[in-house]
C-alpha cells in the first residue's frame, strides 16, 4: 500500500509540475511513474502534454490509446499532430520494460539528422511552441468580451445539437431517442489531458466514512444582503462558518480539490456599453481572494457550472445566443464552445465522473417556452443526445453518484418537488422523498461515498431551505444541523484518502 501511495503522490506531483509549466520536472516524475506502471493512462496523457518534441508526444498519445482505445481526447490530439507530422518523425524503437512487455518507452534524448523530414518537424515544433507561449500569456489576462466578429463566429458555428419536435415526438420511457448529427464542433486549439486521478486507488473497505470527514461548501443570502455569500461546514452540518463575502452563487468544487467555480455579477464593456451581468469565476480553494473572471459574455443568465473529471474544462448554461444553451470553456478562460443549439432551454448540466457524457435538463421533449423539462445526456463532442426521463411535470437538477452508475434528480411529477434516483441510462427510478407534507425538495447531491443523498427542503416550514439527508432506499430522512440560513447551492469537497479506505 505504501508503494501504491508513493506512486500516486509522484503522479500528482508530475501533474502539478506540468500544470505550472515546469516541463523538466514533469517529465522526470511522469517517466518514473511509467517505469513503475507502464499501463498508467493518466501518466502517459500528462507526459504527452509536457513534451516539446512532437514525435515523442505522438508516441505518448499512441500509448494512451493502446491502454484505453476510448480516450477521445488522446485521439483528437493525435489527429491534430498527425496532420502536421510526417509518419516517422521523432519515433524511435520502443525500449522493453523490466517485465519484458513491449510497451513503448519515450527517449530521454532528442534525435539528430539533417533530412527534410527533420526540418519540417522543427518548423512544426516552433509553430506549436509559439502557440503554447501565446496560450500562457493569454492565461494571465482578464477575459475580454467577444467583439462582434468573434461573437458572430461563435454563434454562427455549426453545432451538433439535434432538436426534438414536440408535434412529432412520441413519448417513450427513454428507448432510443438518440441523435447523431453529421457535423461535429471544432476541437479546442490547445491540447490538455482528460483525466486527473483520484488518490489513492486502494480498494475501499466496508467501513462507512462519516459525513464529518467531508467538507460541504454552500451559498446563502445573509440578512440585509442581495447576493449570496459563501459558507462551509462539515458534511453532517457541524462546524458552520462564513468563508467568503457576498457574490458567490452556483458553486462547484473541482474533482482534484484545487479550485472552486462560481457565478458572480461583473461589469464589462459590450459594444461600447457598460453591462453588469452574471459571469463565471474560478478561484483556488485555498485562497478565494485570487478569484479569476473567465467569461465576459454580458448575457442575462449564466448558471450551473460543472467540472469535467480533468479539472480543466467546465460546462455551464447561458443565454448568450438568445436562449439557454450549454457551453464549455477551459478554466483559463480559453476555448469557449457552444455545445447545444436549439430553440428549447437547456439547463443545469452535470458532467459524469468518467467524462463520457453530460446530463442536463431541457425543454426539447415538450417544446420551447413550456417550462417543462426532461433529463437528457449529451456526449462532450455534441455528437449524441439521449433522452433519459419521460414523466408528467418536469425532471431537473441532475447529479451523479461517485461511481457514475446512478443519477439523483428532482421532479415534480408527483405534484411537488421530490428527490429521485435512477440508473445512469434512465431506467429503474426510485422516489426517495415521500410523505413530506407537500414540501419542496430540490438540488440533490450524492455524498462523496455514494451511500446517501443530501438535498435542500423547506419541509421544516417557512421559506428557508435546509439540508436533509436520505438513504438510497428512501426509508430514513434526517435533517442536518440547521445553519440558520436558507441554502441556495452547495458542493462537496471530499477527502480522497478517506474515500479510498
Amino acid at each position: 500500500m505504501a508503494g501504491t501511495s508513493g506512486l500516486q503522490n509522484k503522479l500528482q506531483a508530475g501533474i502539478e509540475a506540468a500544470r505550472r509549466g515546469d516541463r523538466v520536472n514533469a517529465q522526470k516524475l511522469l517517466r518514473a511513474v511509467i517505469d513503475a506502471d507502464p499501463n498508467n493512462e493518466v501518466a502517459w496523457m500528462w507526459l504527452a502534454s509536457s513534451l516539446d518534441n512532437l514525435g515523442e508526444r505522438r508516441q505518448a498519445l499512441e500509448q494512451a490509446l493502446r491502454i484505453n482505445p476510448s480516450n477521445t481526447r488522446a485521439k483528437a490530439a493525435l489527429d491534430q499532430l498527425n496532420a502536421v507530422l510526417p509518419p516517422a518523425l521523432g519515433l524511435r524503437k520502443p525500449a522493453p520494460t523490466g517485465t519484458g512487455a513491449a510497451v513503448p518507452r519515450l527517449p530521454d534524448e532528442r534525435r539528430g539528422g539533417n533530412s527534410i523530414l527533420i526540418i519540417v518537424g522543427v518548423l512544426a515544433a516552433l509553430l506549436v511552441g509559439a502557440l503554447i507561449i501565446f496560450n500562457l500569456v493569454a492565461r494571465t489576462q482578464q477575459p475580454v468580451p467577444p467583439n462582434e466578429e468573434t461573437r458572430s463566429a461563435i454563434l454562427n458555428t455549426a453545432t451538433p445539437t439535434a432538436t426534438i419536435d414536440p408535434t412529432s415526438y412520441t413519448a417513450t420511457p427513454f428507448f432510443g431517442i438518440i441523435v447523431t448529427p453529421a457535423n461535429l464542433p471544432t476541437l479546442p486549439p490547445t491540447f490538455t489531458p482528460t483525466f486527473t486521478p483520484v488518490i489513492p486507488t486502494e480498494t475501499p473497505t466496508a467501513t462507512p466514512v462519516p459525513l464529518t470527514s467531508f467538507v460541504l461548501w454552500y451559498t446563502s443570502v445573509n440578512e440585509g444582503e442581495s447576493q449570496p455569500a459563501l459558507f462551509r461546514m462539515n458534511g453532517d452540518g457541524t462546524g458552520d462558518q462564513a468563508v467568503g463575502p457576498a457574490g458567490f452563487s452556483d458553486i462547484a468544487v473541482s474533482p482534484d480539490q484545487r479550485l472552486v467555480a462560481f457565478v458572480r455579477e461583473a461589469t464589462s464593456d459590450q459594444n461600447g456599453q457598460s453591462v453588469t451581468a452574471p459571469e463565471l469565476f474560478v478561484a483556488p480553494l485555498s485562497d478565494l481572494a485570487q478569484a479569476r473572471q473567465i467569461t465576459a459574455l454580458g448575457s442575462d443568465t449564466l448558471a450551473h457550472p460543472s467540472w469535467a473529471p480533468d479539472s480543466i474544462t467546465l460546462v455551464f448554461a447561458s443565454d448568450y445566443d438568445g436562449d439557454s444553451e450549454l457551453w464549455t470553456i477551459t478554466e483559463d478562460g480559453n476555448n469557449l464552445l457552444r455545445l447545444t443549439d436549439n430553440d428549447a432551454a437547456d439547463l443545469e448540466p452535470a458532467w459524469s465522473p468518467d467524462g463520457s457524457v453530460i446530463v442536463y435538463a431541457s425543454e426539447q421533449a415538450n417544446g420551447p417556452g413550456t417550462g417543462l423539462t426532461e433529463l437528457f445526456s449529451i456526449t462532450p463532442d455534441g455528437g449524441q443526445i439521449t433522452q433519459l426521463t419521460d414523466a408528467e411535470g418536469s425532471s431537473y437538477s441532475p447529479s451523479w453518484s461517485p461511481d457514475g452508475t446512478r443519477i439523483a434528480f428532482a421532479s415534480d411529477r408527483g405534484g411537488d418537488g421530490d428527490i429521485y434516483i435512477m440508473d445512469s441510462d434512465g431506467q429503474n427510478y426510485v422516489r426517495l422523498t415521500v410523505d413530506d407534507g407537500s414540501a419542496e425538495d430540490r438540488i440533490p447531491a450524492f455524498t462523496p461515498v455514494g451511500n446517501a443523498v443530501i438535498f435542500a427542503s423547506n419541509r421544516a416550514g417557512g421559506d428557508d431551505f435546509q439540508f436533509y439527508q436520505v438513504d438510497l432506499n428512501g426509508r430514513e430522512v434526517a435533517r442536518l444541523v440547521d445553519p440558520g440560513r436558507s441554502v441556495e447551492s452547495f458542493s462537496f469537497r471530499p477527502e480522497p484518502l478517506l474515500l479510498a479506505r
